[in-house]
């Protein structure tokens, strides 16, 4: 059985902490999975925002939420998070099809803020979140066509991982998911291919200062 994160030895909160602060469309799944990381390590601060469901989760709605959250303005001196130097803010996206194609341009002005500002990331998943979920397991990319594509992935993934995929235990899988996910990325019009996720980007932050820790629970739950 896979460990939980509360397994991992807790430490004092550390000044020189690393944050890490993530905005997502999703107000339950990629906040659950990302939780599974905050305590883990007093060298790193991952913060998830909570989404509520009156607010605005459209890519550019998501952009206001981050900058009112950590640019401090005139009329918003204090906002929610204090970023400081070497701190990274990432975007997390589904790539939905609208028939308007109302999405598009947003995501194309969340790109450019991202790129003029440095620190700040936005990823995508095609068509949804669960294909990162999917790399935690397998090596195979997977792909499945029509409107009902998210539907499928979602119910894909959840008979795919024993019990469904539990945010209790499957992140701690994430040196495999950034492998695997990688090995299959490929995009086309600056947006990842059915069955192809952005998220090993973030995996690769989280691991560069958690490897040693993760890896020593990996190594314990093959004994």
């Amino acid at each position: 059985m896979l460990l939980t994160n509360r397994l991992f030895e807790r430490q004092p909160p550390s000044r020189e902490a690393k944050s890490i602060y993530i905005f997502c469309e999703g107000a339950k799944r990629e906040y659950q999975y990302f939780k599974y990381f905050r305590e883990m390590d007093s060298r790193i601060n991952v913060e998830v925002y909570r989404l509520h469901p009156h607010e605005n989760n459209s890519p550019l709605g998501l952009l206001e939420i981050a900058k009112n959250c950590i640019i401090p303005t005139e009329k918003n001196p204090t906002p929610k998070y204090k970023f400081q130097e070497n701190d990274e803010v990432w975007i997390i996206l589904d790539v939905d099809k609208d028939k308007a194609e109302t999405r598009k341009p947003q995501v194309k002005e969340l790109r450019r803020f991202c790129n003029e500002n440095n620190d700040w990331e936005v990823l995508q998943s095609n068509p949804c979140f669960e294909v990162w979920l999917h790399y935690h397991q397998f090596e195979e990319r997977q792909e499945f066509q029509g409107d009902d594509s998210c539907t499928n992935w979602k119910g894909f993934v959840n008979s795919s991982f024993e019990g469904g995929f539990d945010s209790r235990r499957h992140p701690i899988l994430i040196k495999s998911a950034i492998k695997n996910a990688n090995g299959n990325f490929q995009s086309e019009n600056d947006e990842p291919k059915k069955g192809c996720t952005e998220v090993f980007k973030l995996g690769e932050s989280v691991m560069s200062i958690l490897k040693e820790k993760i890896e020593k629970v990996l190594a314990e739950i093959e004994e």
